[in-house]
């Protein structure tokens, strides 16, 4: 079940809007054979100011914002850095819709990239009352160095999706089997 590499993506925004938002803090963290082989970080300049409750919950002053690379200037490392692996967020839909409206945006193709989600495997692999990725990190007790930051939450999604894969790997045949037929056709085939 546990794939040989991907890379766990996370990014942080202006807001929650993925088609007016943008990036201001985008990382990526290959793994390979279960370890951390590589990491990609950048500030990223938004076209608009952050707010206040930004500020607060990331850390991310609007000066480290107006010194930094627009996304265009940064987009062509990221895809080099990829190259053509699975991404792994923590709720897919939000990271990889931004993500790909943003290569959109500046003239990059948005390929066809395989995504997986760390909190539908988390959600999958654990009755917790919570999936949230910072609940996620202490239930699970993985060290990191903060939270709502892009690096540090990229490198946790990366181990949530990992222990997740380890836990189902235990589940009964009959539960595997049913996880196999619901991948079907879908971009988690290839994990069951």
């Amino acid at each position: 079940m546990l794939p040989q590499s991907f890379v766990a993506l996370d990014v942080e925004t202006t807001g929650l809007d993925s088609d007016k938002d943008e990036i201001i803090d985008i990382a990526l963290v290959r793994f390979e054979d279960g370890n951390v082989s590589a990491t990609l970080d950048f500030l990223v300049k938004p076209q608009k100011k952050i707010s206040s409750f930004v500020r607060y919950l990331t850390g991310i002053a609007q000066g480290d914002l107006d010194d930094a690379k627009l996304f265009k200037e940064i987009a062509p490392q990221i895809l080099e850095f990829i190259n053509s692996k699975p991404l792994v967020a923590h709720n897919v839909a939000f990271d990889s819709k931004i993500f790909t409206l943003a290569l959109n945006r500046n003239g990059f193709k948005s390929n066809e990239f395989i995504f997986w989600d760390s909190l539908a495997i988390a959600q999958a692999a654990w009755t917790f009352e919570s999936h949230k990725l910072v609940s996620l990190i202490k239930q699970l007790n993985i060290e990191v160095a903060a939270s709502h930051r892009a690096l540090p939450d990229a490198e946790a999604c990366g181990k949530v999706f990992l222990l997740g894969l380890a836990e189902l790997e235990k589940s009964s045949d009959s539960v595997k089997e049913n996880l196999k037929k619901m991948a079907a056709r879908t971009a988690y085939e290839s994990l069951f």
